[in-house]
C-alpha cells in the first residue's frame, strides 16, 4: 500500500485539505519530483504547457490536438503524450494530457493509474491510499 497525505491549502473562504500525491515524472533521461492533485473526477492526468516543454514534449507532425472539458464546460486544448510516473517507487507508463495552455493544475487523473490501484480518499484521517 502507498499512502500519501492530504495537503493543507488556503482557499478563498478557509483552509482546506486537498488530496495531493508526490510523484516523479520521467521522460527520456529527465526526471522531476512534483506534487499532483489526485482527482477522481479527471479522466486523464494533465500538466501545463511549460512543464511539458521542460519534460521534453514537442508537438510532432502525427500529434492530434484534442480538447477536454471540465465540469465548468471550459475547454482545454491538449496533446496526449506518454510519460513514466513513479509513485513511491512504483513505475507506471501513463498517458498524460499535455495542456497547450498554462492555466491548468498538475492533475493525476484516472487513466492508466486508477485501474492499477484501489484508491481510497480518507479526508477525516488526512490521507489517500493506493492499494495494489
Amino acid at each position: 500500500m502507498i499512502r500519501q497525505r492530504f495537503r493543507e491549502e488556503r482557499s478563498s473562504l478557509w483552509v482546506v485539505l486537498r488530496p495531493v500525491a508526490e510523484v516523479i515524472l520521467e521522460k527520456d533521461s529527465f526526471a522531476v519530483e512534483i506534487p499532483m492533485y489526485v482527482d477522481s473526477g479527471a479522466d486523464v492526468s494533465m500538466i501545463p504547457f511549460r512543464f511539458g516543454r521542460a519534460l521534453g514534449f514537442k508537438q510532432e507532425r502525427e500529434d492530434t490536438i484534442q480538447e477536454i472539458k471540465g465540469v465548468s464546460g471550459a475547454g482545454v486544448p491538449y496533446i496526449l503524450k506518454e510519460v513514466t510516473l513513479v509513485l513511491n517507487g512504483k513505475r507506471l507508463k501513463v498517458r498524460m494530457a499535455w495542456a497547450l495552455v498554462e492555466e491548468v493544475p498538475m492533475l493525476m487523473g484516472r487513466m492508466d493509474i486508477f485501474d492499477k490501484f484501489r484508491v481510497v480518499f480518507d479526508e477525516r484521517s488526512g490521507w489517500i491510499d493506493f492499494e495494489e
